[in-house]
């Protein structure tokens, strides 16, 4: 039996271990990062329910004299979310900045942005990946169940 040696087959070992690494790499970071933007999500979405909670309690006290109801003075509630989440580096931002909410409101949304940073995905261009997270207020009287029923 006869080995040949320099056929055509010579260094496509080579070139299947390299495709078959960065392959599974690419998983890896799939898998991992899209795991650790989840794990952000959540946490972002929790602090835009708290900081809504923070925001819901600036109460718009001249409607209220007036007897117009429980209404957000909406201006005071963003100032309150943000300085809530100022520890975090974020901050507080109405869902349609470009139409703000009316000055006193019934309910008051919070939504808040970061970005999550990749570990594998960053070796496929890929440095950090958008988080958003939505929250909503609503100032109940204490004889009223949370949710307006």
């Amino acid at each position: 039996m006869r080995v040949r040696r320099g056929g055509r087959d010579h260094g496509t070992i080579s070139i299947f271990v390299a495709l078959s690494v960065s392959s599974v790499l690419l998983f890896t970071g799939i898998v991992l990062d899209c795991g650790g933007r989840l794990n952000a999500l959540e946490r972002v979405d929790a602090l835009a329910e708290e900081a809504a909670r923070v925001a819901g309690q600036q109460i718009d006290r001249t409607a209220m004299l007036e007897n117009r109801g429980l209404l957000i003075d909406t201006k005071a509630g963003y100032q309150a979310a943000n300085v809530y989440l100022q520890p975090y580096g974020l901050t507080a931002e109405p869902p349609d900045p470009a139409n703000p909410p009316p000055a006193d409101a019934a309910s008051i949304t919070v939504v808040v942005t970061t970005d999550y940073r990749t570990t594998m995905l960053g070796l496929f261009d890929t440095p950090t990946l958008p988080v958003r997270g939505i929250g909503t207020a609503t100032p109940v009287a204490g004889n009223q169940k949370a949710g307006g029923a």
